[in-house]
């Protein structure tokens, strides 16, 4: 894997999380806790600027969609979060 070194440690939530089928990792999403959620937003979120970086450098080559389709998941568990705990 060619990805930054920032990208790497993020590699076993790609596996979980990085489904590129919207339906799957909209599932994947519904069906986590609330406690999993958290943890990929809080992992995730500060590495959306090296995420976007990591696609623009590769053309978004099919080896770095994965950690744009992580950085989705991640975007859709915040989502998630506010659904299932509104503000309050």
């Amino acid at each position: 894997m060619d990805a930054p070194e920032s990208l790497k440690v993020l590699w076993p939530m790609v596996l979980r999380w990085g489904a590129s089928d919207d339906l799957e990792r909209g599932q994947l999403v519904e069906n986590a806790s609330d406690a999993e959620l958290r943890r990929l937003v809080d992992a995730v979120d500060p590495e959306f600027p090296a995420i976007n970086a990591y696609l623009d450098e590769t053309g978004d080559a099919e080896h770095a969609v994965i950690f744009g389709d992580l950085a989705q998941a991640a975007m859709e568990a915040r989502f998630e979060l506010a659904r299932r705990i509104p503000p309050g």
